[in-house]
């Protein structure tokens, strides 16, 4: 099922469950000695603590956000995405590079292996971003 309301754009970034998230949310209470009644609605934001109840999974609510992608018209990008993860993983095993600098490292390090090859970083770079724009771009009617 695809989700087009409280759970859209959200999943486990775990087990990729999406239909049940457990959020803790917000609300007004009047409250006294015998009890507590609802003032308002209850809300929650990106920073509100959220569980996944298949796997346990948990944390803040923008870390189970899947990001909007760029359409997709041959369908390979997940696939081009995974080739991309396997060679940053190697890089980091090879180098002991963190994950949130395993790509700056990596395009510095191609950046030498280009000076030391004879090849044109800002040239491959170039031709790398039409690359990306041709396998990103919509196609007619979308």
């Amino acid at each position: 099922m695809t989700n087009d309301n409280c759970l859209k754009g959200i999943k486990c970034p775990q087990c990729s469950q999406s239909e049940h998230m457990r959020i803790t949310a917000q609300v007004v209470c009047d409250v006294t000695d015998y009890g507590s009644e609802s003032l308002d609605d209850h809300f929650w934001d990106e920073d509100s603590f959220t569980q996944c109840p298949e796997c346990k999974f948990e944390g803040k609510l923008i870390d189970f956000r899947v990001p909007e992608l760029p359409p997709d018209p041959e369908g390979m990008n997940d696939k081009r995405a995974k080739w991309a993860g396997c060679a940053l993983l190697r890089f980091r095993k090879l180098t002991g590079a963190d994950e949130c600098d395993a790509v700056c490292d990596l395009l510095c390090d191609l950046m030498h292996w280009c000076d030391r090859n004879g090849q044109d970083f800002g040239r491959a770079l170039d031709r790398a971003r039409f690359h990306y724009e041709a396998e990103t771009a919509p196609t007619e009617g979308e």
